[in-house]
């Protein structure tokens, strides 16, 4: 005697355990999702979210780890965003006579850079090498310098005297 089965016939009216242990798991993980949706979590701190501004504590770190050699002494950002230099770093200013050197270097320590560092064009140069807003200022101030079209520096910030 041959059995036959018609295709969509009911089976003889058991679950395949397959099934059931399929539903259980669904079941499981959905419970523990649940559970996990009401728990409240901690905030992240806003130094470490990405694109946050740093807090001061973060800052006054940073700064004091970039000048070892002044370890317990407060750091003044605005102080160190400001400070002169005398060479720009990965600026080639040979053939410039000591005046129109004056006037670049005037002009370097005195403009802000755009990037958002808070640094002069100089300052950010000598922060961070790969800046693509102080590289192509720096060039361009220095065209300008050496074509001649900047030949006064009145009204611009002159050399810190060093007191002492």
């Amino acid at each position: 005697m041959k059995l036959s089965v018609r295709p969509g016939a009911p089976s003889s009216g058991r679950v395949p355990w397959v099934a059931l242990a399929a539903l259980a798991v669904l079941a499981l993980g959905i419970g523990v999702a649940f559970h996990e949706w009401g728990r409240p979590r901690s905030p992240m701190p806003s130094a470490q979210l990405p694109g946050a501004e740093p807090t001061e504590q973060v800052i006054g770190q940073a700064l004091r780890q970039s000048l070892p050699d002044k370890p317990a002494a407060p750091v003044d950002s605005v102080a160190l965003k400001q400070a002169w230099h005398d060479d720009v770093r990965g600026v080639d200013v040979s053939g410039l006579d000591s005046t129109r050197l004056g006037l670049f270097l005037r002009f370097a320590n005195a403009e802000r850079c755009t990037c958002g560092c808070g640094y002069t064009l100089a300052g950010c140069r000598a922060s961070d090498m790969t800046c693509d807003v102080s590289g192509p200022r720096l060039e361009a101030l220095l065209d300008s310098v050496r074509a001649g079209r900047i030949r006064s520096a009145r009204g611009i910030r002159a050399r810190p005297r060093v007191h002492g």
